[in-house]
């Protein structure tokens, strides 16, 4: 056991390295090429999800812009529609009023025509009978005041003025 033993060289002349080498060398190469078509890919991945990202944002910006304009238009039509109601109720003030006027002149010749029959028929005797004369389809209305009586219907009057 005292006797020293010999170890063999390593590189010895005229060698050539084992087949296995070229394997584990070629399998780091194609690994580490592999790992870096992951990194691209990866990469691109997020490139692509970012650019959806601000495409959705822009897009409900877009929309939220759209829906409120189409609120302020909403409004818009909304405070016309009640600028032409109010016209339209005045307008049918304006009517009334003119059926009032109407209605108070054909009483007016309702009541002279009764006072003009009255006389005849008395005149004529029993036999003859007060009648109503007003004019076929409009109901007998009474006779509305010639001057306003309130402030309020002078305001209602001065605004059917500012129409004409």
């Amino acid at each position: 056991m005292g006797d020293k033993v010999a170890l063999p060289s390593l590189s010895l002349p005229k060698q050539r390295t084992h087949w296995s080498v070229f394997v584990v060398i070629a399998a780091s190469v194609l690994f580490l090429v592999m790992c870096g078509a992951l990194y691209l890919v990866l990469q691109r991945q997020q490139a692509a999800e970012e650019a959806f990202a601000k495409r959705q944002t822009d897009r409900a910006t877009v929309l939220k812009a759209e829906t409120e304009k189409a609120r302020a238009e909403a409004e818009r039509a909304a405070a016309e529609a009640k600028k032409k109601e109010a016209e339209a109720a005045a307008t049918a003030a304006v009517a009334a009023a003119k059926k009032a006027a109407v209605a108070t002149s054909a009483s007016d010749a309702a009541k002279t025509s009764r006072k003009r029959t009255t006389r005849r028929s008395s005149s004529r005797g029993a036999k003859g009978s007060a009648t109503t004369a007003s004019l076929p389809g409009m109901p007998d209305v009474p006779a509305a005041p010639a001057k306003p009586a309130s402030k309020a219907s002078k305001d209602i009057d001065d605004l059917l003025k500012s129409f004409k």
